[in-house]
């Protein structure tokens, strides 16, 4: 897993083909455990053939100061606005929230890493990323 603090890294992630996005606040014990079950699914997903292209990346919103959660937010907002993937406001509640991207587009939501449960995220990933 990549941390996500720069807009290189968002332009990667804007180009690339496949990549999932985990969206963490230090103040969220939520995300904390979310945490856990993102880097587990990565781990499986990586060693497995399936998935192994997708990049995987943790973007610490903790501050909303940052150079890097402004990108996000107009990001996301454009996402949202598509009308493709509503995520608006579970992403700033702090559950820590999962998204799925292929080609700079989000095409996977899930508001809660830690809710969705290890297994559960591994297959919605191998799912979502194999269908698009």
């Amino acid at each position: 897993m990549k941390p996500l603090r720069r807009e290189e890294e968002m332009a990667e992630i804007l180009t690339g083909m496949n990549a999932v996005i985990f969206m963490f606040v230090d103040w969220s014990e939520y995300a904390r455990r979310g945490r856990a079950v993102f880097e587990g699914a990565e781990a499986k997903c990586t060693a497995g053939s399936s998935n192994g292209s997708a990049s995987w990346w943790i973007a610490d919103i903790s501050s909303t100061d940052s150079p890097l959660s402004a990108v996000l937010h107009r990001w996301l907002t454009a996402q949202e606005q598509r009308g493709k993937v509503r995520m608006f406001p579970n992403i700033g509640m702090g559950n820590g929230a999962v998204l799925w991207v292929k080609n700079g587009e989000v095409i996977g939501f899930h508001a809660s890493a830690e809710r969705l449960g290890l297994d559960a995220l591994v297959h919605c990933t191998e799912e979502i990323l194999a269908d698009s």
